[in-house]
Order: structure tokens, then sequence, then C-alpha cells
């Protein structure tokens, strides 16, 4: 394990107040994020298990050296690994072509019991990389590449997607990438595109939509996001665009309303692993009051953590800790979130095609960060530990049952499914997949855990399930 390089830093400090009144709760482990009412249960409706983006479970997931693996084989990237009220899997296969199918597998032996092709783009964009989610009637809805919101739902015997709803975002302008769509606590349906667009659709007319933009002197900048966004109980949506972090609401007329804006710093170049000149996170929404992002800076990444209420007094930036090693740090995944702590893992060095990634490692680091506010009204952020794990690109998680965090790591000899401690880092165990580095490579895909505690890792080839 490697030393934190900053024990704590504060945003602000009172006279009288100390890093002694700051004590870390055994509480938090157990803190979990409210039920979002038009998603399935937490922890199977998105990638990133809930309407605050935790990438947490509340259940335990397999562990062991020497997992039970089987392997869905195809030639897609599966993102996306949700599971319907039956348990089966549901996922979203996207080909090097920007073809893309929804998936329905049996949950154990991982035989394909349906899928449903969606239309091809006009480009070689995949647009929303995966991104889907599950509503609360078990229903996926699904963003195109050619500008439509699909609602897929499963049904009939033998069971077979039905196409239920079909947004029409066609007048929208081009060029137009939808990256991903989610509810608001009140069932708006929002989406945002690449093209810094965020949007409420609607199926009787046209959608309300919010360019995201500012001026430089007299200079019109256009934004853009490349990740997806969070929601919570007031109605609030959380977008993160290659400026500035913003909260938009749903005005009276149902058109997107901006709350607030604050600008992070976006760095000045596009690091290795990322897709663009920005924050590589989907905003993280954590205990009730905070959320947090990563922004681009150099020569270290910060992990920023906000205060998300509407009005504040003095500053809405809590702290700001830099993490990884300088010029060497980038990531392009969500943060996890479990009470006031977060996890960030470092991703630089990836690259966007699988096959330039043979022979290659990416930076190490995963580092844990939590903070608090004193009796003294005093916000602090310190680094807990940090480690020197392989993560290239995944989508990692953290099971609160067990208290370990599941990634996916890479070795001289090949990829691994890896668990680690949750309060200290240390690895507890892990199992090999395979050596072949494009076929077992999980290119930005998710991990998930299913109910009976076995885990499914989307990859190049396919679909892979781990259990005891």
């Amino acid at each position: 394990m490697q030393h934190c390089l900053f024990g704590f830093i504060s945003v602000a400090l009172l006279i009288g107040c100390s890093q002694s009144d700051i004590e870390w709760d055994e509480k938090l482990y157990n803190w979990e994020p409210p039920q979002h009412p038009y998603l399935a249960p937490n922890g199977r409706n998105n990638v990133h298990n809930d309407a605050y983006m935790t990438d947490t479970y509340k259940g335990k997931g397999p562990e062991g050296d020497h997992l039970y693996l089987n392997f869905f084989e195809i030639s897609r990237v599966f993102i996306t690994i949700v599971f319907d009220n039956q348990g089966r899997v549901l996922s979203l296969g996207i080909g090097g072509d920007s073809k893309r199918a929804a998936y329905l597998l049996t949950p154990d032996s991982l035989n394909v019991i349906d899928t449903f092709e969606l239309p091809q783009g006009t480009d070689l964009s995949v647009s929303g990389a995966g991104y889907f989610y599950l509503d609360h009637q078990e229903r996926m809805v699904v963003p195109t590449t050619n500008k439509h919101i699909y609602h897929l739902k499963v049904d009939g015997n033998p069971p077979k997607f039905q196409l239920e709803k079909d947004y029409d975002l066609s007048n929208l302008p081009d060029p137009c990438h939808i990256i991903s769509v989610l509810p608001d606590w009140s069932g708006n349906l929002w989406f945002v595109t690449e093209e810094g667009i965020v949007g409420i659709a609607d199926l009787s007319g046209a959608p309300k939509i919010l360019q995201l933009k500012h001026n430089t002197g007299t200079n019109e900048v256009l934004e853009s996001i490349k990740n997806s966004f969070a929601v919570d109980e007031t109605g609030a949506v959380y977008v993160v665009s290659d400026y500035a972090l913003y909260a938009l609401i749903a005005d009276e007329q149902q058109s997107p309303e901006i709350l607030w804006r604050e600008e992070y710093d976006r760095g000045n170049r596009i690091k290795p692993g990322q897709f663009h000149q920005g924050s590589g996170t989907t905003p993280t929404l954590i205990s009730d009051s905070y959320l947090a992002i990563t922004d681009n800076a150099e020569p270290r990444m910060h992990v920023l953590v906000y205060k998300r209420e509407r009005n504040i007094e003095g500053e809405r930036l809590v702290c700001k800790m830099p993490v990884f090693s300088e010029n060497a740090s980038a990531t392009e995944n969500s943060l996890i979130a479990f009470g006031n702590s977060v996890l960030v893992e470092n991703n630089y060095g990836y690259t966007k095609k699988v096959a330039d990634f043979v022979g290659k490692f990416t930076e190490p680091g995963m580092t844990h960060i939590g903070f608090e506010s004193d009796k003294c009204n005093t916000s602090t952020c310190y680094c807990s530990w940090s480690v020197n794990e392989v993560i290239p690109s995944i989508v990692s998680k953290v099971a609160l049952g067990n208290n370990i965090i599941y990634t996916y790591t890479k070795e001289p000899d090949g990829w691994y499914f890896t668990g680690l401690d949750l309060k200290t880092g240390q690895r507890k165990f892990q199992t090999r997949v395979g050596g072949d580095e494009i076929r077992y490579n999980n290119h930005y895909s998710g991990i998930a855990i299913a109910s009976d505690g076995s885990a499914y890792v989307g990859c190049a080839g396919g679909i892979i399930r781990l259990s005891e």
C-alpha cells in the first residue's frame, strides 16, 4: 500500500476546530440511497445501480481465488447489465460497426432468450455507449442512435421484447448523439446529448431542450457531455459538461431550468483514457446533502465534493482532494459512494480502441476519500487509503454486505476479477478470467452483482458470470 500524498484538505478551518474533532462513523457503511419511484429496485436499474449513481449494493458478491466462470460469447461490448424481477439478465450489446441490440439472457447459463435489434445511426458513433435504465414497470428505456427513446417490455410465452413506447426526438438539431436518459422524481423523462443539449422528452410533441453554454469575452462556447447524470428526490437533475457541473430542474412548462452552475478545472488536454477534455465522471450523489465529481486538472486530478442544496451560504465546494501521481491521473468512471465517502480509480493510459491496449497497462491507483462536517461546521476532506491496483476501465462496485470492492484488474498474464477490502484497500482475492487481451478486456463496462451473489462483467467478447 502506498501512502496518501495528502492527509486532509479543508476548504475552510475555523478557530477552535481541529482534525481530531472529525471521527469516522461506522454507520456510514450502512447508508443507502432512496428508492426512485420510476426505477426498478436499487441495485438493478442502471449501470451505476440507483438514481444517486452510487455503484453500491446492499448485499454480498462472490469471494474466492477460484470462482466458477461462465461465458456468453459474442463480439459485442456490454456496458450496462441489469436484472428483471425474475433474475434474468438484460443488457445492450454494442458492435464495432455501431450496431446495437437488446439482449435477454438466462441468469445461470447465459443462454439467449430473445434479442431486439436497435436502429443503426448515420455514423459509427454508438452515442450512449450502452447506457439504459430499467424502469418501475420492468421496461428497458433505451436511447437510439437515430434520435428516438424506446421503451422495451418483455412479455409473452416464450418471452419476447416488445416496443411499447417510442419517443420521437427527430427534430433535435444535427449532429445529435443521445448519451443517456433517466426520469426525474416526478417521472419526467430527461435526456442529454454529446453536443451539450439537456432535454425533457414528450410523447405528444417536441422535446423541451436547453443548450449548455457560456460566454468567453464576446465568444459563445457550446459545451459537451460524455457521461450520464444523476437525479434526487428534490426533483433536481445533476449533469457535468466539459466545463461545469450543473443542477437543473423542470420548470412550470416542463422545460429544463438551471438551478446552479459550478465551473471546475478542465485541464489543458484530453488525457489518455478519457473521451473529452473535462471530467470523466457521472455526478455521484452522497448522503442527503452532497455530490462529487472529478476534474481534469494538471498535474493531478482532484476529487471535488459539493453541497447540492439549491440555496447555500458561502462556497458550494466542500473539499478538493488531489489523487494519484503527477501527470498520470485520470478517470472515465463514476465515483463510488457510501455515506460521506467516495472511491476513485485511475484509468490514465487506457485507449479508446480495444486492439490498441494489447501489451499495455494503465497507471495504477484506487483511493478512498472521506469527508465530514464537524461540530464547528467545518468541512474536511481526507485520504483514508490508496493502493496500486491496475484498473484499466471497469465500473467497479462495492458490496456493503461483505465490505468488498469488486474491480477488474490487468496483470502481465491477463485479466482478473479482484476483490479489495473496503476499509483498507488490501487485496482479499483474485480470480483469473483469461489471458486473451482483447476478448477479456471489459472496455468501460460495469460489474453487476445479482441477488444470488453472482457477479457479471461485460467485456469485448461478451458477458462473464462469476460465482462461488
